[in-house]
């Protein structure tokens, strides 16, 4: 009887791991398969793309943007303005095209959003954590640490709690970045890198 019921216990806790184990499985399947509505990449996230005129994105999104610069004096060569996109909230940074053909209209150059839904398309979103992306992108040059903050009126620091992980690849002209709050992952962005 003892032998039935160490049988029984043993067979109960194999049973259990292998549905762990589906699970576990289930859930890397879930993390990695993202909608390309839905993923950010170094070049945008959907049908937001860098390089993009505004003129462009508000064909897109059928709505004009409001800029949050729009009614200051002076020449503006950047500005931003928050739009919704596929029901995610995302930050459009935006600068002076300079091109002949586009008479100074302003150009996306980076975009960021904290929204769940978005992901990487390694599956990486809000909530991960750093060694989450240093595995995801091992094979590809890394910078990060602490950002910098403003202590008072003439000293700069570095956070506590604010920490940052810029992937680029070899072409190093775009980049994502990870900013991550209290050790997990708050926001996602892409960017030009703007030279030196």
């Amino acid at each position: 009887m003892k032998n039935l019921l160490l049988l029984f216990a043993v067979v109960l806790l194999f049973t259990a791991c292998k549905d762990s184990d589906k699970q576990t499985s289930s859930e890397q399947k879930d993390k990695k398969a993202v909608s390309p509505a839905y993923t950010i990449t170094k070049d945008g996230i959907g049908d937001l793309k860098i390089g993009m005129l505004q003129s462009d994105i508000e064909k897109l999104l059928k709505q004009s943007l409001v800029m949050k610069h729009a009614k200051d004096t002076g020449d503006i060569w950047s500005d931003t303005a928050t739009v919704t996109y596929n029901k995610m909230e995302i930050t459009l940074y935006f600068q002076k095209s300079y091109v002949e053909e586009h008479t100074e209209e302003m150009e996306l150059f980076g975009l960021s959003t904290s929204s769940p839904l978005c992901k990487t398309s390694t599956g990486l979103g809000v909530g991960d954590d750093r060694n989450a992306i240093l595995a995801a992108y091992e094979d590809n040059p890394i910078n990060m640490g602490p950002e910098s903050i403003m202590l008072n009126d003439t000293t700069w620091g570095f956070s506590k709690t604010n920490y940052y992980i810029t992937v680029s690849d070899e072409k190093w002209d775009r980049q994502l970045s990870f900013i991550l709050v209290n050790k997990k992952v708050a926001s996602i962005e892409a960017i030009l890198q703007m030279g030196d």
